[in-house]
Protein backbone atom coordinates (compact mmCIF):
# COMPACT_ATOMS: atom_id res chain seq x y z
CA UNK A 1 0.00 0.00 0.00
CA UNK A 2 2.89 2.58 1.04
CA UNK A 3 5.03 1.84 -2.11
CA UNK A 4 1.65 1.67 -4.31
CA UNK A 5 1.57 5.32 -3.04
CA UNK A 6 5.11 6.49 -3.60
CA UNK A 7 5.18 5.83 -6.92
CA UNK A 8 1.96 7.61 -7.82
CA UNK A 9 3.51 10.71 -6.24
CA UNK A 10 6.70 10.38 -8.13
CA UNK A 11 4.84 10.07 -11.08
CA UNK A 12 2.26 12.51 -10.79
CA UNK A 13 5.24 15.44 -9.41
CA UNK A 14 5.80 16.81 -12.55
CA UNK A 15 2.14 17.22 -13.34
CA UNK A 16 0.94 20.16 -15.44
CA UNK A 17 -1.28 22.78 -13.57
CA UNK A 18 -5.15 22.38 -13.69
CA UNK A 19 -7.68 24.93 -12.93
CA UNK A 20 -9.70 24.98 -9.37
CA UNK A 21 -13.10 27.04 -9.62
CA UNK A 22 -12.65 28.13 -12.90
CA UNK A 23 -10.48 29.47 -15.12
CA UNK A 24 -6.72 29.75 -14.29
CA UNK A 25 -6.30 33.52 -12.93
CA UNK A 26 -9.42 34.37 -12.80
CA UNK A 27 -11.45 36.09 -9.64
CA UNK A 28 -12.81 33.35 -6.60
CA UNK A 29 -10.58 30.94 -8.28
CA UNK A 30 -7.10 29.12 -7.42
CA UNK A 31 -4.26 27.05 -9.05
CA UNK A 32 -3.65 23.83 -7.69
CA UNK A 33 -0.91 21.25 -9.61
CA UNK A 34 -1.88 18.03 -10.18
CA UNK A 35 0.59 16.69 -8.09
CA UNK A 36 -1.19 18.79 -5.15
CA UNK A 37 -4.21 17.23 -5.77
CA UNK A 38 -2.86 13.79 -6.41
CA UNK A 39 -0.96 13.89 -2.81
CA UNK A 40 -3.77 15.10 -0.86
CA UNK A 41 -5.81 12.77 -1.78
CA UNK A 42 -3.45 9.57 -1.60
CA UNK A 43 -2.49 11.04 1.99
CA UNK A 44 -6.43 11.11 3.09
CA UNK A 45 -6.88 7.61 1.71
CA UNK A 46 -3.82 6.91 3.73
CA UNK A 47 -4.91 8.07 6.84
CA UNK A 48 -8.70 6.40 6.61
CA UNK A 49 -6.95 2.98 6.01
CA UNK A 50 -4.82 3.12 8.52
CA UNK A 51 -7.75 4.70 10.96
CA UNK A 52 -9.22 1.90 10.16
CA UNK A 53 -6.68 -0.44 10.49
CA UNK A 54 -6.42 0.82 13.84
CA UNK A 55 -9.96 1.00 14.88
CA UNK A 56 -10.04 -3.17 14.80
CA UNK A 57 -8.19 -4.00 17.61
CA UNK A 58 -9.41 -1.42 19.52
CA UNK A 59 -12.69 -2.71 19.26
CA UNK A 60 -11.39 -6.23 19.68
CA UNK A 61 -9.57 -5.21 22.64
CA UNK A 62 -12.93 -3.60 24.47
CA UNK A 63 -14.92 -6.32 23.93
CA UNK A 64 -13.34 -9.78 24.34
CA UNK A 65 -11.18 -10.99 27.25
CA UNK A 66 -7.57 -10.43 27.40
CA UNK A 67 -4.90 -12.51 26.50
CA UNK A 68 -2.61 -14.54 29.17
CA UNK A 69 0.09 -11.92 28.57
CA UNK A 70 -2.15 -9.04 29.36
CA UNK A 71 -0.76 -8.10 32.90
CA UNK A 72 -3.70 -7.83 35.70
CA UNK A 73 -3.20 -3.90 36.33
CA UNK A 74 -5.03 -1.89 33.36
CA UNK A 75 -3.97 1.76 32.50
CA UNK A 76 -6.67 3.55 34.59
CA UNK A 77 -5.60 1.36 37.46
CA UNK A 78 -2.05 2.36 36.78
CA UNK A 79 -2.73 5.93 36.33
CA UNK A 80 -5.22 6.15 39.22
CA UNK A 81 -7.93 7.47 36.45
CA UNK A 82 -10.81 7.10 39.00
CA UNK A 83 -11.39 9.05 42.46
CA UNK A 84 -9.07 8.85 44.77
CA UNK A 85 -10.02 11.30 47.36
CA UNK A 86 -12.80 10.18 49.15
CA UNK A 87 -12.71 10.98 52.91
CA UNK A 88 -14.67 8.96 55.82
CA UNK A 89 -18.03 10.90 55.42
CA UNK A 90 -18.16 9.37 51.84
CA UNK A 91 -17.47 5.74 53.07
CA UNK A 92 -20.33 6.13 55.45
CA UNK A 93 -22.27 7.39 53.35
CA UNK A 94 -21.82 4.42 50.29
CA UNK A 95 -21.04 1.46 52.23
CA UNK A 96 -23.16 -0.55 53.56
CA UNK A 97 -25.11 1.72 56.56
CA UNK A 98 -23.55 -0.83 59.20
CA UNK A 99 -19.45 0.67 58.09
CA UNK A 100 -19.50 3.35 60.70
CA UNK A 101 -20.97 1.60 63.29
CA UNK A 102 -18.37 -1.58 62.77
CA UNK A 103 -15.19 0.64 62.69
CA UNK A 104 -16.56 2.91 65.49
CA UNK A 105 -16.27 -0.37 67.57
CA UNK A 106 -12.85 -1.39 66.46
CA UNK A 107 -10.20 -1.80 69.12
CA UNK A 108 -6.03 -1.34 69.03
CA UNK A 109 -5.91 -4.68 68.63
CA UNK A 110 -7.77 -5.29 65.54
CA UNK A 111 -7.71 -4.26 62.15
CA UNK A 112 -8.89 -2.69 59.07
CA UNK A 113 -7.86 -3.08 55.35
CA UNK A 114 -9.32 -0.25 52.41
CA UNK A 115 -8.75 -2.23 48.96
CA UNK A 116 -8.13 0.62 46.33
CA UNK A 117 -7.48 3.25 49.34
CA UNK A 118 -6.81 6.00 46.68
CA UNK A 119 -5.09 8.81 48.95
CA UNK A 120 -5.90 6.71 51.96
CA UNK A 121 -8.07 9.68 52.93
CA UNK A 122 -10.57 7.99 54.85
CA UNK A 123 -8.26 6.11 56.98
CA UNK A 124 -6.04 8.85 57.73
CA UNK A 125 -9.27 11.21 59.14
CA UNK A 126 -10.33 8.02 61.14
CA UNK A 127 -6.78 7.90 62.61
CA UNK A 128 -6.73 11.87 63.53
CA UNK A 129 -10.03 11.42 65.10
CA UNK A 130 -8.68 9.33 68.10
CA UNK A 131 -7.97 11.17 70.80
CA UNK A 132 -6.01 8.61 72.95
CA UNK A 133 -3.20 7.41 70.29
CA UNK A 134 -2.94 4.00 71.87
CA UNK A 135 -6.50 3.29 71.20
CA UNK A 136 -5.96 3.44 67.52
CA UNK A 137 -6.10 0.25 65.77
CA UNK A 138 -4.33 -1.20 62.74
CA UNK A 139 -4.13 0.55 59.68
CA UNK A 140 -3.45 -0.93 56.29
CA UNK A 141 -4.70 0.62 52.61
CA UNK A 142 -4.08 -0.81 49.76
CA UNK A 143 -2.96 0.79 46.24
CA UNK A 144 -1.38 0.03 42.90
CA UNK A 145 0.30 3.56 43.27
CA UNK A 146 -1.00 5.63 46.34
CA UNK A 147 -1.90 8.76 44.80
CA UNK A 148 0.31 11.12 46.52
CA UNK A 149 3.55 13.35 46.47
CA UNK A 150 4.65 12.19 49.75
CA UNK A 151 3.93 9.44 51.90
CA UNK A 152 2.03 9.82 54.94
CA UNK A 153 2.63 9.74 58.78
CA UNK A 154 2.99 6.00 59.73
CA UNK A 155 0.91 7.03 62.87
CA UNK A 156 3.81 5.40 65.49
CA UNK A 157 3.07 2.24 62.71
CA UNK A 158 -0.63 2.29 63.17
CA UNK A 159 -0.78 2.73 58.74
CA UNK A 160 0.89 0.69 56.75
CA UNK A 161 0.78 1.60 53.30
CA UNK A 162 0.87 -1.73 50.52
CA UNK A 163 1.25 -0.59 46.98
CA UNK A 164 1.41 -2.73 44.10
CA UNK A 165 -1.02 -5.39 42.41
CA UNK A 166 -2.95 -6.99 44.87
CA UNK A 167 -3.24 -10.30 43.52
CA UNK A 168 0.35 -10.74 44.13
CA UNK A 169 0.45 -9.09 47.79
CA UNK A 170 1.45 -11.52 50.37
CA UNK A 171 -1.61 -11.46 52.41
CA UNK A 172 -0.85 -13.84 54.37
CA UNK A 173 1.43 -12.58 56.12
CA UNK A 174 -0.63 -10.03 57.18
CA UNK A 175 -2.06 -9.57 60.60
CA UNK A 176 -5.47 -10.72 60.95
CA UNK A 177 -8.41 -8.78 59.62
CA UNK A 178 -11.95 -7.57 61.11
CA UNK A 179 -12.96 -4.76 58.50
CA UNK A 180 -12.11 -4.84 55.10
CA UNK A 181 -13.58 -2.11 52.54
CA UNK A 182 -13.80 -1.56 48.58
CA UNK A 183 -15.24 1.27 47.34
CA UNK A 184 -15.12 0.69 44.00
CA UNK A 185 -11.72 -0.90 44.91
CA UNK A 186 -9.74 -3.25 43.85
CA UNK A 187 -12.65 -5.85 43.65
CA UNK A 188 -14.42 -3.79 41.26
CA UNK A 189 -10.95 -3.54 38.85
CA UNK A 190 -9.48 -7.17 39.19
CA UNK A 191 -9.54 -9.49 36.17
CA UNK A 192 -8.88 -12.05 38.61
CA UNK A 193 -12.28 -11.69 40.93
CA UNK A 194 -12.49 -14.85 42.39
CA UNK A 195 -8.42 -15.11 42.69
CA UNK A 196 -8.70 -11.56 44.52
CA UNK A 197 -11.82 -12.63 46.67
CA UNK A 198 -10.58 -15.86 48.03
CA UNK A 199 -7.36 -14.01 49.40
CA UNK A 200 -9.41 -11.54 50.81
CA UNK A 201 -11.30 -13.62 52.85
CA UNK A 202 -8.56 -15.99 53.97
CA UNK A 203 -7.24 -12.95 55.50
CA UNK A 204 -10.06 -11.93 57.70
CA UNK A 205 -11.00 -13.13 61.23
CA UNK A 206 -14.29 -15.35 61.36
CA UNK A 207 -16.67 -12.53 61.68
CA UNK A 208 -14.87 -10.11 60.10
CA UNK A 209 -16.64 -8.18 57.93
CA UNK A 210 -16.26 -6.82 54.31
CA UNK A 211 -18.55 -3.56 52.94
CA UNK A 212 -18.16 -3.47 49.49
CA UNK A 213 -19.38 -1.11 46.79
CA UNK A 214 -20.02 -2.97 43.51
CA UNK A 215 -22.14 -1.67 40.10
CA UNK A 216 -25.22 -3.88 40.25
CA UNK A 217 -24.60 -4.65 36.48
CA UNK A 218 -20.60 -4.54 36.62
CA UNK A 219 -21.24 -8.38 37.55
CA UNK A 220 -22.19 -10.85 34.77
CA UNK A 221 -21.25 -14.34 35.79
CA UNK A 222 -22.69 -17.32 33.44
CA UNK A 223 -22.79 -21.01 34.94
CA UNK A 224 -23.78 -22.94 31.83
CA UNK A 225 -26.66 -21.84 29.74
CA UNK A 226 -27.79 -19.97 33.16
CA UNK A 227 -26.63 -16.00 34.16
CA UNK A 228 -26.31 -14.81 37.61
CA UNK A 229 -25.53 -11.50 38.84
CA UNK A 230 -23.02 -10.72 41.80
CA UNK A 231 -25.69 -11.41 44.49
CA UNK A 232 -26.74 -14.92 43.27
CA UNK A 233 -22.74 -15.77 43.11
CA UNK A 234 -22.31 -14.49 46.79
CA UNK A 235 -25.14 -16.49 48.21
CA UNK A 236 -24.30 -19.99 46.70
CA UNK A 237 -20.62 -19.55 49.03
CA UNK A 238 -20.47 -21.72 52.20
CA UNK A 239 -19.16 -19.58 55.18
CA UNK A 240 -20.13 -16.47 54.24
CA UNK A 241 -23.66 -14.73 54.66
CA UNK A 242 -24.49 -11.70 52.60
CA UNK A 243 -26.72 -8.40 53.26
CA UNK A 244 -27.25 -6.76 49.73
CA UNK A 245 -28.76 -2.96 49.78
CA UNK A 246 -29.65 -1.30 46.30
CA UNK A 247 -26.80 0.93 44.87
CA UNK A 248 -24.69 -2.13 45.32
CA UNK A 249 -23.65 -1.66 48.61
CA UNK A 250 -22.78 -5.27 50.44
CA UNK A 251 -21.72 -6.32 53.44
CA UNK A 252 -20.17 -9.91 53.83
CA UNK A 253 -19.66 -11.56 56.98
CA UNK A 254 -17.04 -14.39 57.47
CA UNK A 255 -19.03 -17.28 59.32
CA UNK A 256 -16.02 -19.75 58.97
CA UNK A 257 -12.66 -20.43 59.07
CA UNK A 258 -12.35 -22.32 55.85
CA UNK A 259 -13.97 -20.60 52.81
CA UNK A 260 -13.67 -21.45 49.52
CA UNK A 261 -14.44 -18.82 46.46
CA UNK A 262 -15.66 -20.51 42.83
CA UNK A 263 -13.07 -20.25 40.37
CA UNK A 264 -14.59 -17.95 37.52
CA UNK A 265 -12.59 -17.12 34.27
CA UNK A 266 -12.92 -13.74 32.59
CA UNK A 267 -14.47 -13.25 29.50
CA UNK A 268 -15.33 -9.68 28.51
CA UNK A 269 -14.01 -6.68 30.13
CA UNK A 270 -14.29 -3.14 29.41
CA UNK A 271 -11.98 -0.69 30.97
CA UNK A 272 -14.56 1.94 32.34
CA UNK A 273 -14.68 3.79 35.64
CA UNK A 274 -15.09 0.97 36.83
CA UNK A 275 -15.31 -1.57 34.28
CA UNK A 276 -18.09 -4.26 32.92
CA UNK A 277 -16.62 -7.72 33.25
CA UNK A 278 -18.33 -11.07 32.30
CA UNK A 279 -17.20 -14.17 33.83
CA UNK A 280 -17.34 -18.27 33.34
CA UNK A 281 -18.00 -20.20 36.71
CA UNK A 282 -15.68 -23.28 36.40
Amino acid sequence: MKKAIRKRIIHFWEAPPVPLLGAIGGPLTGSLTMRQLLVAVLLMMACFSSNAQAAAPLCSEVFTPPRASVPLITKRVAENIFATNRNLKDYSLELHPDFKESIAKLTANQHWVDLGAGKATAQIQFLKSFKNKSDRPQMTAVAFKLDRWFKPSTFNGKLSIQEGAYEAMPTASWKKVDVVTDLYGVLSYTTDFSGALQKTVDMMNVHGELYLLALPWGYQFEKGPSQMDLPQYLEGIEGLRIEHLHRGQFKITKTQESVTIPPVELLRYTDSPPPLRTFQVK
